[in-house]
């Protein structure tokens, strides 16, 4: 009898079909049972382990909390590495301007071919063999900002005109700027480093504000406090004569730019 009992199967063992039977037995028994059986007890502790509505809302709105912290220092990390590199671009535009120089015998490339020669097309442009990099013309954030704007589909009936004065559209679309920095148009009469009586004073290229169709290449003193763009927290890049690059905020750079000398390099180009 004793083996007979103990081959019987328990709640746990028998089949699905079985243990429904039994719980759905149970609760037509009502709370008038002096005792539950054992598939209604382990029904109890199963259950017990799930989480209640307000549980979860609790998990969720710590999650939303730690994302709300998380998520500015990411966005702070993510600029930084734009700026690393927006930083190592500028610094190869100065290699590219000190080996043309030297190439040049002491010349700067001029402002109507620096950047290109044919519209809309920088690796025709004087500096392009020195650099052999589209992608070093266009600082990181400054391409996130462009595809933000949509500028790649903008289209328009109108042309744009270049610093060399060739119109720099094609087939009725404005091309997308392709390239962040400018070169100082104040240069334009220049093309001689040794033209410049103070070239750690005078920028030569800057982190330029440009639009995203705007082709010129260059930025005007008339400008004036509006021609450089404060992409990497509120600052922005700048190439002197001497090669040497800075950083300036608004304020900085708003007090430099009212300099003449800023702008032009010698006594002889005022503006």
């Amino acid at each position: 009898m004793g083996n007979v009992l103990a081959r019987r199967p328990g709640p746990a063992n028998l089949p699905l079909t079985s243990q429904i039977a039994r719980v759905l037995k149970c609760e037509r028994s009502g709370p008038m049972r002096a005792h539950r059986c054992e598939c209604c007890a382990n029904r109890a502790a199963i259950s017990s382990w799930g989480f209640t509505l307000i549980e979860l809302l609790v998990v969720i709105a710590i999650i939303a909390i730690l994302a709300s912290l998380l998520m500015p220092a990411l966005g702070r990390a993510k600029e930084s590495a734009r700026k690393t590199v927006c930083l190592s671009n500028f610094r190869q535009l100065s290699l590219a301007v000190a080996s043309y120089s030297m190439d040049s015998n002491g010349g700067i490339p001029r402002f109507h071919k620096w950047l290109f020669t044919k519209p809309g097309d920088i690796t025709s442009g004087a500096l392009y063999p020195y650099l052999n990099s589209k992608p070093a013309y266009l600082c990181p954030t400054d391409r996130a900002e462009l595809d933000r704007k949509g500028a790649l589909a903008a289209r328009t009936n109108t042309t744009s005109t270049g610093a060399n004065g060739m119109a720099v559209s094609r087939g009725g679309a404005s091309m997308r700027r392709d390239f962040s920095y400018a070169q100082n148009c104040a240069l334009c009469h220049v093309g001689n480093l040794s033209a410049f009586v103070e070239p750690t004073k005078t920028v030569l290229y800057l982190e330029a504000n440009l639009g995203p169709n705007e082709y010129t290449g260059v930025v005007h003193p008339g400008n004036g406090t509006g021609s450089l763009a404060f992409r990497h927290q509120k600052r922005g890049q700048l190439m002197f004569a001497d090669l040497h690059i800075e950083m300036f905020d608004k304020k900085t750079y708003d007090k430099a730019a009212r300099v003449q000398r800023f702008w032009s390099p010698n006594d002889q180009q005022r503006f």
